[in-house]
């Protein structure tokens, strides 16, 4: 019994770590736009090689499927998944960052220059692109008077 309680406040930790984690913060606004519109994040989002906006266009992939399907409702799981991939981009920029540093007596100066802004092109700015994506999903839901997922998750882990 005691171990499915510590399984349980583990669970709910985590989740409380992810709530304050993902959820938009103060700091990502300035002047009236975000953070990530300052440091060119529209530019990196047109010109990104598999999703960007030109790729999406001339391929006709669409992100978000709206179709048959409840519009809001979709836009919660967009939200969802901007999650999941920024996650797999923290982990990445981790491990870039653990092999650059383990093969650090074997890099030039040049692999310290290239590496750490190759890093910025791979993993960091896919982060920003991810957190500026849910801050407008976020934006479009408060407009049409439905609530932010994070209300949601903070409902559960206070029912807990």
């Amino acid at each position: 019994m005691f171990t499915v309680n510590v399984k349980d406040h583990t669970a709910l930790i985590i989740r409380q770590i992810k709530l304050l984690y993902f959820e938009p913060k103060a700091f990502e606004f300035y002047g009236g736009k975000t953070i990530y519109e300052w440091i060119g994040i529209k530019a990196y989002k047109k010109y990104l090689p598999t999703t960007g906006d030109i790729v999406r266009k001339k391929r006709k992939i669409t992100q978000i499927k709206i179709g048959n399907s409840d519009k809001l409702e979709e836009l919660y799981k967009y939200e969802r998944k901007t999650r999941n991939y920024e996650w797999r981009h923290i982990i990445g920029a981790i491990i870039f960052i653990v092999l650059t540093v383990m093969l650090d007596r074997k890099l030039s100066i040049f692999d310290w220059i290239f590496l750490p802004i190759l890093n910025l092109y791979v993993n960091i700015y896919p982060i920003f692109l991810q957190r500026y994506n849910r801050i407008r999903i976020i934006r479009v839901l408060q407009n049409n008077r439905q609530p932010s997922p994070y209300v949601h998750l903070t409902k559960e882990i206070k029912n807990e």
